[in-house]
């Protein structure tokens, strides 16, 4: 989605993904040596789709590729979207701590957790995978009230908690960072223009604007 509304963006409208993939298409598919005897065509490599990305866009996706597909940075939403006149808005979630862990919800009634997120609060706490949540500020616990019970506090504060680890009762305590569960919705933005609203409706009825 981000790289088809990146080509409409830069060729304002005119191209797309779709017609990335019939390039492809005709070139690894229709026009190239068959690769076996019973198989048509040949394989292609992610260079192939940059390179044709960029020749239908007009636009270099090199650095798109080095940052987005062969590394791990969070897409480029905003550019993105903002060729459409939206933003992406990003909102704490209304229980907005997990503290870094995952309760298993397949194998156990009891709140146990599944995984523990490295830097988070619960590392630093020195809770394990395995470990099972007994208490919060001395209160008992179930799997359906657990964030709950965390969206009490905020930012800053130190939490309590007791676990059962083995045959042993381990006594620790939260230190909460800033929100870490967030909602997201798209917004149109009011200065919208014209030529960004005919590329929407152009990109939700999946066609381009030529």
């Amino acid at each position: 989605m981000v790289l088809d509304l990146i080509i409409r963006g830069r060729t304002d409208g005119k191209a797309s993904l779709d017609e990335v993939m019939r390039r492809m298409y005709d070139e690894f598919y229709l026009k190239a040596p068959n690769a076996t005897y019973y198989l048509r065509g040949r394989g292609y490599v992610p260079e192939d789709l940059q390179r044709v990305a960029s020749q239908v866009s007009g636009y270099d996706f090199t650095d798109f590729f080095n940052r987005y597909v062969r590394d791990v940075e969070a897409l480029p939403y905003d550019e993105a979207f903002g060729y459409l006149g939206l933003r992406v808005v990003r909102e704490a979630a209304r229980e907005p701590y997990d503290a870094g862990i995952t309760v298993d919800w397949e194998n156990t009634a009891s709140l146990r957790i599944k995984s523990v997120r490295n830097y988070s609060p619960a590392e630093d706490a020195g809770l394990q995978e395995g470990d099972e949540i007994l208490k919060l500020t001395g209160k008992n616990l179930k799997r359906e009230n657990w964030l709950v019970a965390l969206s009490h506090h905020k930012q800053g504060d130190r939490v309590p908690l007791s676990v059962k680890r083995d045959r042993r009762t381990i006594q620790t305590t939260l230190k909460l960072g800033p929100p870490e569960r967030f909602e997201y919705r798209i917004q149109e933005k009011i200065d919208a223009t014209p030529q960004q609203k005919a590329l929407r409706e152009a990109w939700l009825n999946g066609a381009t604007t030529n």
